[in-house]
């Protein structure tokens, strides 16, 4: 069941990001290495997809946030700054003690918020930060609140892209 909701997900998503406007391709980096890909929603805002490994390989991620433009300050003469807000559904699967007592397969899933601060260069690079909070239930060897999970989600995370 788990491996169906799964590919369910991941086919929903790329059908979403094969016929969306491209807007920005990259990483993420904090305690989870992710894939980033951002395209426009409606002008300004924009949706965010990101898929990656948990603590070096321990588990692995997916989320889709829609965020938007709060704010544009005019700190620099060159370049764009923008502060961003978004919400939506985080979910994925643990393999290590980190995550669960027993080393069994485990996973979670449920709503994420996002908040951050991007800056974006004359030239096709885009820089972030951001902090991406997560609460939902944590599923292995019965349901629990996840608290591992969320209290590594409210590490900063900094994010360099490709605009194109």
């Amino acid at each position: 069941m788990k491996k169906v909701l799964l590919i369910s997900l991941l086919l929903n998503l790329a059908t979403m990001a094969a016929f969306a406007q491209s807007r920005a391709i990259g990483v993420r980096l904090s305690n989870v290495l992710e894939v980033s890909y951002q395209f426009d929603a409606a002008k300004p805002n924009f949706w965010e997809l990101d898929g990656g490994l948990l603590n070096m390989g321990k588990g692995a991620q997916a989320s889709i946030i829609h965020n938007w433009i709060i704010g544009s300050p005019n700190w620099t003469s060159q370049g764009e700054w923008n502060w961003y807000l978004g919400v939506g559904g985080l979910m994925g699967l643990t393999w290590d003690n980190t995550y669960n007592d027993n080393g069994n397969l485990g996973c979670y899933m449920g709503v994420a918020g996002m908040f951050g601060l991007e800056y974006t260069f004359d030239f096709p690079l885009e820089l972030s930060a951001d902090v991406r909070p997560f609460v939902g239930p944590y599923i292995n060897d019965g349901v629990s609140f996840n608290t591992r999970v969320l209290a590594n989600s409210f590490f900063p995370t900094v994010s360099a892209r490709y605009r194109f």
